[in-house]
């Protein structure tokens, strides 16, 4: 029998998309599923939408918090209540293809290391009408396989609505969510990579809505740089290093080393340097350049930003 699918969707004031959304869930070619809803104590009509769905569908289980947790607070509500052996976040304005689920069950089941897997996403407007058919390329992200490692803590590169992870991920997800600062598909991708293998699909299995309602977003004004992230990234491994199988001794030497300032000790660690960015050319040359000479890097920023402000 084909092993359950956890889809875990956190809703709040999703009324106007999430009759669409829940459709094209239960619309699913794999049938063993179950959608697992969380009403952060929207005002609009999400709360009646839901349970209209779950009274039809006993696949369908919904839950309400007593008060407003946030966005990666209901998550993690709705990720304790979920029974499978595969676990999918669902955002509440997206359409899904009908066999996203059936594509990602089949990489993440194709060997026992393989511990998450994600694809490409079709990017659209309000209306879902395409704005730009790869995620990846408009975003600047050339898709990675195999054991991430330490890599992930430096970028995501896949929103939640895109995965799908084994239940060993949710047991250490449901431990760190409320201590870590990452948000819940970050963090996901973090625990998958200590853990094991990431693969991945190139076919845009979702339709992600952009509208001016979204939380994060295919268009988020991201900023990658090592100054903004250093002290994050040291409160990050001294919460998650004792969770995770996963050795951090070059993540720990590589800030020790930027401390320092010394540029030879630095190009050992060029690629933490690069993960940080885009994978565009010129991302890519600015990783580069703040590696080489990070004063310089620094100075020349602050130039640029001082420009744009006149």
């Amino acid at each position: 029998m084909e092993p359950l699918v956890s889809v875990v969707m956190a809703v709040y004031n999703g009324q106007d998309h999430l009759d669409s959304q829940i459709n094209s869930i239960l619309k699913q070619s794999y049938r063993n599923i179950e959608l697992v809803i969380s009403d952060d104590c929207s005002t609009d009509r999400s709360a009646e939408i839901v349970n209209a769905f779950a009274s039809k569908d006993p696949r369908i289980k919904v839950y309400r918090n007593a008060t407003n947790v946030g966005i990666a607070g209901n998550f993690l509500r709705a990720l304790r209540h979920s029974g499978g052996e595969l676990i999918c976040f669902s955002d509440q304005d997206d359409v899904w293809r009908t066999d996203k689920l059936e594509i990602l069950a089949s990489l993440v089941l194709r060997t026992p290391q393989n511990m998450l897997a994600y694809s490409d996403l079709e990017v659209c407007d309000a209306v879902l009408r395409r704005m730009h058919p790869s995620f990846w390329k408009v975003s600047g992200i050339r898709p990675r396989s195999g054991r991430l490692g330490e890599f992930a803590f430096f970028r995501n590169i896949m929103p939640g609505c895109s995965m799908m992870f084994r239940k060993e991920v949710k047991d250490t997800l449901l431990e760190m969510l409320s201590k870590s600062s990452f948000i819940h598909d970050h963090l996901a991708f973090i625990v998958a990579s200590s853990r094991g293998r990431v693969v991945f699909s190139r076919e845009p299995l979702v339709k992600y809505r952009q509208h001016s309602r979204n939380n994060i977003g295919a268009f988020y004004p991201s900023i990658s740089d090592f100054t903004r992230f250093s002290e994050q990234l040291r409160r990050e491994i001294s919460l998650l290093k004792p969770l995770l199988p996963l050795d951090l001794s070059a993540m720990e030497l590589f800030l020790d080393t930027e401390d320092r300032k010394k540029m030879i000790s630095r190009m050992r660690f060029l690629r933490f340097y690069l993960w940080m960015r885009k994978d565009s050319f010129l991302s890519q040359c600015l990783g580069l350049f703040e590696c080489m000479a990070p004063g310089l890097y620094q100075q020349c920023r602050k130039g640029f930003h001082a420009h744009r402000t006149l």
